[in-house]
């Protein structure tokens, strides 16, 4: 069979193509940036494999409709599901933050253990040089995403779930749509499956009790911080970190192998605070970062490991619609900073409502900063950073070619 996947550099896609491909599929892809899509990319196509951004940025694309007319159009995911799950023991790993790492732990804690598995996620692991990996085992480990309801896609064995939060409200629109998807995904496991929960998050102990009858069915495994070992001691800091590794203390467990070798080692995945490097004892951060609470865990997890050092937080807010229903959370994500730029918004699938910038964000933040351009960023730190200093740049667009050019800069 032939797959085409339209939007191939997406960080979960491209993974998804590369697993597909050393699966035995032929496999061609384009995307907006490099060469963008067209209708001529269908020959002798099987199926067009689509990122679900496209439904809200291309739904009148001849690439897309011809695909629909002739009924080979589906989301990758849907592909994956379908075609690269087949056959397979599924572990999906969901939530709203920390997917990708417990992804990366959970496929090195199986390789670790011999047990070869295949393995998808949506960031770079440095001991595989790629977000992928393809094994001969009988497991596949998923990192499973709420948006669009991409991870009702799957059929899961096993699900690691890190925790439920308002996010994509531009797609859910309300908490209790989002904690009903999660429900719909946890109810595809069998009878005999296995939920491996953070017990001490709100969301997630509404979902267990919206369960009902399936919750008998089911293996649930509960973890929090404090299943984390007293004595083990992580390469990577912060109290998050240490959540996603009583999850993967937890599955091991289940699957009766020996977790402390896989984290003991584990240094962390690209973009996930991921240290770019030193200058002048100023060290630069690139991390992946785009809702509150997941830069309130990141600023903890700096602070912990520097805790004589100023932070200047640098963001690249990511969609118009996330930063201005999260807003009143942002003074208490950032009160471990000691000063916040913030560029112009990374519009991501949505189109610019003309009434919300980051401006907007900075009027609601002390000691903070609105420079929308990323090279007047740079030039500020460089003229206003004094060592020791962290710079922390948080985004899911393109903040990391600013941590870069910030690097460069200094």
């Amino acid at each position: 069979m032939h797959i085409h996947f339209m939007g191939i550099g997406g960080s979960g896609m491209s993974a998804a193509a590369a697993i597909a491909k050393a699966s035995g599929f032929v496999v061609s892809g384009c995307d907006l940036k490099t060469g963008g899509h067209d209708v001529s990319h269908l020959e002798d196509v099987d199926i067009l494999a689509v990122t679900p951004a496209v439904f809200f940025q291309s739904t009148h694309h001849p690439e897309l409709t011809t695909a629909k007319d002739r009924g080979i159009l589906m989301t990758w995911q849907e592909f994956m599901g379908k075609y690269l799950h087949k056959g397979k023991q599924v572990i999906c790993i969901a939530g709203a933050h920390g997917k990708s790492t417990t992804t990366a732990l959970a496929g090195l804690l199986l390789q670790a253990s011999g047990l070869d598995p295949t393995v998808e996620l949506g960031a770079k692991v440095p001991a595989w040089n790629a977000n992928f990996r393809v094994g001969q085992g009988k497991y596949f480990v998923s990192e499973a995403d709420e948006y669009y309801h991409n991870f009702l896609n799957f059929h899961p064995q096993i699900i690691i779930l890190t925790m439920i939060e308002m996010d994509h409200p531009e797609y859910f629109k309300t908490f209790a749509k989002i904690l009903n998807a999660y429900k719909q995904f946890v109810e595809l496991l069998p009878p005999n499956g296995t939920l491996i929960y953070n017990s001490s998050d709100p969301g997630n102990q509404q979902l267990i009790a919206a369960l009902n009858a399936q919750r008998t069915m089911l293996k649930l495994i509960p973890y929090s911080l404090s299943d984390f070992p007293k004595d083990l001691k992580l390469q990577i800091p912060g109290a998050h970190n240490r959540e996603n590794a009583a999850a993967i203390i937890k599955l091991a467990q289940y699957l009766k192998i020996d977790p402390l070798p896989t984290l003991a080692t584990f240094s962390g995945i690209g973009r996930r605070l991921e240290l770019l490097g030193e200058k002048r004892g100023i060290y630069v951060y690139d991390d992946y970062a785009n809702h509150p609470t997941s830069y309130a865990a990141t600023l903890q997890a700096v602070k912990e490991k520097y805790p004589k050092s100023r932070i200047w937080a640098v963001i690249e807010p990511h969609t118009f619609s996330r930063p201005k229903a999260t807003l009143p959370d942002y003074p208490q994500a950032f009160s471990l900073a000691h000063q916040v730029i913030i560029s112009k918004i990374f519009a991501s699938r949505e189109t610019d409502p003309g009434n919300f910038t980051g401006q907007d964000i900075a009027n609601y933040l002390k000691n903070s900063l609105y420079i929308p351009e990323f090279p007047a960023i740079a030039q500020y730190l460089v003229s206003n950073i004094q060592s020791p200093a962290i710079v922390l740049v948080m985004g899911s667009g393109d903040s990391s070619k600013l941590a870069h050019l910030i690097l460069e800069s200094l």
